[in-house]
């Protein structure tokens, strides 16, 4: 009994040592932290390196991945393990892409790394949002230093995109009509030039007179060359419409676009006389005659003395007559009665009488009469009350510059 009791102590003692042996292996375990993107977790694992340890873990890693301490590190009990997963980035910057693997979280850290953190730069997406560990593709442009000219004034600004954004962030409001140099359009550049002309179009209403015109109406009744103003002219008013361009500011073109008629114009209307003037040699035959048959008994003397008229004036104002009109420049010229003076006409020039009057003036040495119509002012020589056309003169005094008169 005794060696059965003792057999079977020693195998149990064999058993509780080979027991103990291995619960102690079992027992042997380090704490790890794992961080991985940020999150902990604390894990038991087997005495290694940290590739085991992960690999024990669940937690797979790749070559963009970055992982602290290395993976070929031993571990050790309260090791911390950090995982930061590669994301893979395409950014587009100006037009030219960049594919990055990086572990940053969001897009700020990524502009961070590429040094395009600048708060002007304008980024497709928020520059807050988390990164994915599938990757994300952005793009952005760089803000760029340009001048601006405008209205005579020059800034520098920082802008991003084009040259309308550049004006915009001047503060400079720009209308359909101005000039940018660049186009608004233009992609903007570092050290870029931007002319902004202010073009301005303005309408504006102006009055202005209208000449009215001249209408002749021939009379019969009048002597040959004579005029009278049937109806007085009177100048008629339009109301215009321009557009007037101004670039900053100054007026560089003019267009008129409408004409309204406000008041229109008077025509003025012109008597002109067709009467043909008796001739000289037919009115001495004439007055020749006359006294022949009234029992006159000096024909000859009659017809020295009755002229080229007859009815001579016997009374009323007697003075010197002076001729103006055939060379002296006057011819085609204004009356004072408004009218073109013309010196075939038969009309003189007063001081005192009305115009648009009829005179009948007769040469006190041969007798010769002839009626005027007074339609001018003068003469403006001391010792003479008419001044008459040249043919009332030759009517008259043929050939003479001045001739005493008789006149009512």
């Amino acid at each position: 009994m005794s060696k059965v009791v003792a057999s079977a102590i020693a195998g149990a003692l064999s058993l509780t040592s080979a027991g103990g042996l291995t619960m102690v292996q079992a027992l042997d375990r380090d704490t790890v932290t794992f961080s991985v993107d940020g999150v902990s977790e604390q894990g038991k694992v087997k005495p290694g390196t940290v590739k085991q340890a992960l690999a024990q873990h669940g937690i797979t890693v790749g070559p963009h991945d970055d992982v602290q301490p290395s993976l070929d590190s031993e571990i050790h009990d309260g090791q911390v393990i950090t995982v930061n997963y590669g994301r893979r980035v395409v950014v587009t910057i100006d037009g030219k892409k960049v594919v990055r693997w990086t572990t940053a979280k969001n897009v700020s850290e990524v502009l961070d790394q590429l040094n395009q953190s600048d708060p002007d730069n304008l980024v497709s997406v928020s520059r807050s949002l988390d990164i994915s560990r599938t990757g994300l593709s952005f793009s952005m442009q760089t803000a760029k230093d340009v001048t601006v000219t405008a209205g005579g004034k020059t800034q520098k600004v920082s802008a991003v995109g084009t040259v309308a954004d550049a004006l915009k962030a001047a503060k400079i409001s720009v209308d359909s009509n101005d000039v940018s140099k660049p186009g608004l359009g233009t992609p903007l550049a570092d050290g870029m030039k931007i002319t902004l002309t202010m073009v301005d179009q303005k309408s504006q209403k102006r009055r202005v007179a209208v000449p009215f015109s001249t209408k002749r109406v021939e009379n019969p009744s009048m002597a040959k060359g004579a005029t009278e103003i049937a109806t007085k002219g009177v100048k008629g008013t339009n109301e215009e419409t321009w557009t007037v361009v101004y670039k900053d500011g100054k007026k560089v073109s003019e267009k008129k676009v409408s004409t309204k008629v406000v008041k229109a114009p008077v025509t003025q209307v012109v008597k002109v006389g067709t009467k043909k003037a008796e001739s000289s040699s037919a009115s001495s035959r004439s007055n020749s005659r006359s006294r022949s048959n009234s029992g006159s008994t000096s024909n000859a003397g009659s017809r020295s003395n009755s002229g080229s008229a007859s009815n001579p004036v016997t009374s009323g104002s007697t003075c010197v007559a002076s001729t103006y009109g055939e060379g002296d420049g006057t011819a085609g010229g204004p009356t004072a009665s408004g009218e073109t003076f013309d010196p075939s006409a038969l009309t003189a020039a007063s001081r005192t009488l009305p115009l648009g009057s009829t005179i009948r003036v007769t040469n006190v040495n041969n007798g010769r009469t002839v009626t005027v119509r007074i339609n001018d002012r003068g003469p403006y020589v001391g010792g003479r009350c008419l001044d008459l056309s040249t043919a009332a003169m030759n009517a008259i005094a043929p050939g003479q510059g001045l001739v005493t008169v008789r006149y009512s």
